[in-house]
């Protein structure tokens, strides 16, 4: 009898079962969001905040198998061969692991595409360079990773929404540095992976999709266009007028020529935000942290009635404007005033002088790359 339990396990251990995104206990969630602490004082740079429909938790070690994202990106970790022909998957980011995407063809985007096209599958967008740095539960996370602030969203979608999420990766020029797309999928998808020979024109217009999770949320994905221009190459200015609200917006802290706060005499403010406060999840321990070390990009709506919260691409300075990118929203009351409270000192439209440049800075470059002498952040 016990030998056959056991086997049964063997046998269901190499199926992916429902593509979903997962929590800790491995249980299906429609959708999730990650803040991963950067590295300082007592803190290993391990640590995140976990939020979803059922409130906020603290956790260590992002990079363990059993813990949320190991959970998620369990179908990712076997040997392509041993795929389904009902799943597929695109792992994309300008910064893959051990290279750097050409950002004159590519744009400045990250993220995990899983599906399974008889139900159900994820999109999780991040900011993570590196990641995942390996199909294996067991080295995923980039050792790198630790030193900086990092976002992650994660969102469970029915198969024929993934459609509109091929042609959302499609104008964001997603570089596919790993992927297993089967001929019958979506032909969306599958163009994702084929146009690394031939990039499609730039785009001249914002595209925006409407989104919904399997457990029927509001998303949005915003593309942005490519344009000398602030007021059409920043991608903040855009996702503020789709939402008609002012935004708070954290990006990376140290990418050179950084852009001040956008404060049109008419139209939405984008506004940077100088703090980042984090409190745990009793509320009885605050972190505050400065962009320099936060490599993730985001907003929030100022307005308090219009709960949009956007995890993104792209950073705030004049190099991204012709750069790809852009970012997936959620329309949600606690994430919104979570992101609020997070959002601490915002920058305002005094002009301010740019960020010196300081040894504890990665050297980024204005493209977004990262040379080969740093640490990836």
């Amino acid at each position: 009898m016990w030998s056959f339990f056991l086997l049964l396990g063997l046998l269901c251990s190499s199926c992916h079962g429902s593509v979903t995104c997962k929590n800790d206990t491995d249980h299906e969630v429609d959708w999730y969001i990650l803040y991963k602490v950067p590295r300082m004082d007592s803190l290993s740079g391990s640590e995140y905040i976990y939020i979803d429909s059922n409130g906020k938790k603290q956790f260590n070690n992002i990079n363990s198998p059993l813990g949320v994202l190991g959970q998620t990106l369990r179908p990712l970790f076997r040997p392509i061969r041993n795929m389904e022909e009902s799943f597929g998957f695109i792992s994309y980011s300008d910064q893959p692991p051990g290279s750097n995407a050409d950002n004159k063809r590519f744009g400045h985007s990250k993220g995990v595409l899983m599906a399974d096209r008889t139900g159900t599958g994820l999109w999780l967008s991040h900011s993570t360079p590196q990641f995942p740095f390996r199909r294996d539960q067991n080295h995923f996370w980039p050792h790198s990773g630790n030193k900086n602030a990092q976002t992650f969203i994660c969102v469970t979608f029915n198969y024929d929404q993934f459609r509109e999420i091929g042609r959302h990766l499609q104008n964001i020029r997603a570089f596919p540095f790993e992927h297993y797309v089967p001929e019958n999928f979506h032909q969306e998808l599958q163009q994702v992976v084929k146009w690394t020979e031939e990039a499609p024109p730039a785009s001249s217009v914002v595209n925006v999709a409407s989104l919904t999770s399997r457990g029927n949320k509001a998303f949005k994905s915003f593309a942005k266009k490519t344009s000398e221009e602030e007021d059409e190459g920043d991608l903040y200015v855009s996702i503020a007028s789709g939402i008609m609200s002012d935004v708070y917006v954290q990006t990376w802290g140290c990418q050179r020529g950084r852009s001040d706060s956008y404060c049109p005499t008419k139209g939405y403010k984008v506004t940077n935000v100088e703090d980042v406060t984090v409190e745990d999840a009793t509320g009885a321990h605050i972190l505050t942290w400065k962009p320099k070390v936060d490599h993730s990009k985001w907003c929030v709506a100022v307005d308090q009635n219009t709960h949009w919260t956007c995890i993104a691409d792209m950073n705030r300075a004049v190099s991204q404007y012709q750069r790809h990118g852009g970012a997936l929203c959620i329309h949600d009351e606690n994430v919104h005033s979570q992101f609020l409270r997070f959002a601490k000192h915002p920058n305002t439209c005094r002009k301010r002088p740019a960020p010196s440049w300081s040894s504890d800075c990665d050297s980024e470059d204005s493209g977004g790359r990262i040379s080969s002498s740093s640490s990836m952040g």
